[in-house]
């Protein structure tokens, strides 16, 4: 197999004998050193050269872990992989014990790709083997992102004291006239059924405005973020999306809420927002995502909550997404969104600039929802300047239906 590190990263110029001269680290920057070498390190394999492939490695080991750390950290995401491929080659020449030790070593330095792994033809022949199924299991237990929501404790449905209602703003708020007015919202959602308004709604969410990772406006509820959009051109991300959606179903007298689907992992700081709407044909509350213009279904068709899906994604059931979807369902759900699911977050209050933190100057309030016992909030950080969380193990409660429905 052939092995490629952080491949979408590297742009690296063709080499065409892996004879040629090594280049110099006193002349060239570690990554662009780094980058020649592991041009040279992968026409080795391809060519079955595996001995070679095992000393250019070897040799990068060696200036890498000699080298200072700010030369380090030009490159460190290839550390793990590079021990990988050593663990790769060193298997394919028979040297078993350096194979072990080589991928016991990528592990520790946090390799994670664990689907990759067990396909990985290189390494078939340590399957069975302890010492590599132990490594293995960690890889999966940082990687295999089902794996890790499937392993997850049950809620422990804890009772709830003390916690504020929710709060949903009224359709007949001016800002929401005002929005509903600007947009045309009564034209966007249309004359059909509530289901079919309310995805209308969430196809217009998702193309008012395009999605790009930045700074958020400090503005932020629908009119301002849009405008900003507009007039610079630009997109915000998942948040300032369901901010959008979130205002636009309560201008059209839907109750609505903003989820943090959060992982597991508390280094990873890679979260998803999206939205749920309250459906009373349903009487339930609708997954709707307008960052990836997309609603989930069970397989007879009926549209699911957060947690159903995640319950499905638990228990193997089948689930379907919408097909003009932004990404498909092996990306969306059996990936990021199974990564993104382990815990959840929403604002006590659904309303207007409820994240607009300069024209609040009021503390706002989110629930979190937990499994089992984790637990991410330090009892000290439980409020801040501007925020204070209330901690929950009990789904009923957090997805209560809305008091006036």
């Amino acid at each position: 197999m052939k092995k490629a590190l952080l491949t979408i990263l590297l742009i690296v110029p063709i080499i065409n004998s892996i004879a040629q001269k090594k280049p110099s680290v006193t002349t060239k920057s570690f990554k662009t050193y780094t980058s020649a070498l592991d041009n040279n390190r992968r026409i080795a394999a391809d060519n079955k050269n595996y001995i070679e492939a095992v000393s250019l490695i070897n040799e990068w080991l060696v200036k890498y872990e000699e080298a200072a750390v700010d030369t380090q950290a030009t490159v460190k995401n290839w550390y793990p992989g590079m021990y990988y491929n050593l663990a790769c080659y060193q298997n394919l020449l028979g040297s078993t014990t350096q194979a072990l030790a080589a991928f016991d070593k990528c592990v520790k330095l946090g390799y994670s790709n664990y689907y990759n792994t067990i396909q990985d033809t290189d390494l078939k022949s340590l399957h069975g083997n302890k010492r590599f199924e132990k490594a293995l299991l960690s890889i999966r237990e940082r990687g295999d992102m089902n794996y890790i929501l499937k392993t997850s404790p049950p809620y422990l449905n804890g009772k709830v004291t003390a916690l504020p209602p929710f709060i949903y703003q009224s359709p007949d708020s001016k800002e929401l006239v005002d929005l509903k007015v600007k947009f045309n919202l009564d034209s966007v959602a249309g004359n059909g059924n509530e289901i079919s308004k309310i995805k209308r709604l969430l196809f217009w969410a998702y193309n008012i405005v395009p999605h790009q990772n930045g700074d958020n406006p400090p503005s932020r509820n629908a009119n301002d973020i849009i405008e900003v959009c507009k007039r610079d051109k630009r997109g915000v991300n998942c948040r300032m999306k369901a901010t959008i959606l979130k205002d636009a179903l309560h201008a059209e007298g839907f109750k609505s809420r903003m989820i943090t689907c959060m992982p597991k992992d508390t280094a990873d700081t890679d979260c998803h927002v999206i939205n749920v709407v309250w459906s009373k044909t349903l009487n339930k509350w609708l997954w709707m995502d307008p960052t990836f213009n997309a609603y989930v279904s069970d397989n007879k068709g009926e549209l699911l909550s957060v947690e159903e899906v995640r319950t499905h994604l638990i228990n193997n059931s089948e689930l379907l997404l919408n097909k003009d979807a932004f990404r498909n369902k092996e990306f969306y759900l059996d990936f990021y969104m199974s990564k993104n699911l382990y815990w959840l977050r929403c604002p006590v209050n659904s309303v207007w600039d409820v994240e607009t933190y300069s024209k609040n100057n009021t503390v706002v309030q989110y629930v979190n929802l937990y499994p089992g016992r984790f637990n991410t909030v330090n009892s000290s950080r439980k409020t801040s300047s501007d925020t204070k969380v209330f901690e929950i193990t009990n789904p009923n409660y957090f997805w209560q239906k809305p008091l006036d429905n």
